[in-house]
């Protein structure tokens, strides 16, 4: 009972923990040591067709108050050719999946057939596509509302892809449902929920916005029930069959418990780590946590998964 090891269809992860896109991603190092910390897989950094410099500072503000996050970081990456060298490096054991982001199908085509031309030794387990961003000028959530568009954009994707098509998606939007089917049709295997929520900050003695994009993304503990939401809005609507990543205001081993009987296959999780200086013992420590649970309940990680859908019933 106390084995953690889930499959997100033909992906086998040694447990439900997946570093998510954006944290300590960009390079091959930091991924390399998330995933010897102990997460079950790890996400790059979202990258596009061209180089992004991002927005400027300030980008990136902490706020304590409520452990969370809101950033506008522009998807600053250095574009998939550059990117294509530093997953040469990744260490062969490390299972990985690679965010994508475009603002039309074939670019997302484009950067997939190239990753896959290099026969990278430990090439990804899944592409990421990242259909969600918040405060990015293209792509990010400027595809990811309209149903049509995420149709296409998947369905290319995975017409070209060897490995399978996760897609992330926004909960700015008024039926994330409908989203979600659309990437369903189109061939996804997985889905990611939620990225983050629209918000900014003000400061009152300058009177004007912190951010220097203004607006920006919340991310961190406070938005924890509009992920559990949509997970459990997501569960509901596809069924068991559809393997669910909840992400989302994590910040202990309860939260990631939370999210699986919500529906969630795995979970994703980023913010949390702001807070922690010692990444093997915080990983260690969700990991107990959850196994004791599981003990206690005398049951297995995929027993519980969308339990609190049965026991709404009774």
């Amino acid at each position: 009972m106390s084995s953690l090891k889930i499959a997100i269809g033909s992906i086998l992860l040694r447990n439900p923990l997946i570093l998510t896109a954006g944290i300590l991603g960009t390079t091959f190092s930091s991924l390399n040591r998330c995933y010897a910390a102990g997460f079950g897989a790890v996400t790059t950094k979202s990258i596009g067709i061209e180089p992004r410099e991002g927005y400027a500072n300030p980008s990136v503000i902490y706020i304590p108050e409520i452990d969370s996050i809101i950033n506008a970081v522009g998807l600053a990456n250095p574009g998939y050719i550059t990117y294509g060298q530093e997953l040469k490096k990744i260490d062969s054991e490390v299972k990985y999946i690679m965010s994508i982001f475009g603002s039309t199908p074939d670019e997302f085509q484009l950067i997939i057939k190239y990753i896959q031309s290099r026969n990278l030794v430990n090439p990804p387990k899944a592409f990421e596509l990242n259909l969600s961003c918040p405060h990015a000028t293209k792509g990010g959530i400027s595809v990811g509302t309209d149903p049509e568009i995420v149709y296409e954009i998947v369905k290319g994707a995975t017409s070209v892809s060897r490995i399978p098509i996760w897609i992330k998606l926004t909960p700015n939007i008024t039926d994330i449902k409908s989203i979600a089917d659309a990437g369903v049709r189109g061939g996804a295997t997985g889905i990611v929920a939620i990225n983050t929520v629209k918000a900014m900050l003000i400061d009152i003695t300058t009177k004007k916005p912190i951010l220097a994009n203004i607006r920006g993304g919340l991310s961190g503990r406070a938005i924890k029930p509009i992920g559990i939401h949509a997970i459990y809005d997501l569960y509901e609507y596809l069924g068991a069959k559809t393997p669910l990543i909840g992400t989302g205001g994590i910040w202990n081993w309860q939260d990631i418990i939370e999210y699986i009987l919500a529906g969630a296959t795995a979970v994703g999780m980023g913010s949390l780590l702001f807070n922690y200086n010692n990444l093997e013992l915080s990983v260690n420590k969700l990991i107990t946590g959850i196994k004791k649970y599981l003990e206690t309940q005398d049951m297995s990680i995929s027993e519980i998964r969308g339990l609190a859908h049965e026991h709404a019933q009774i």
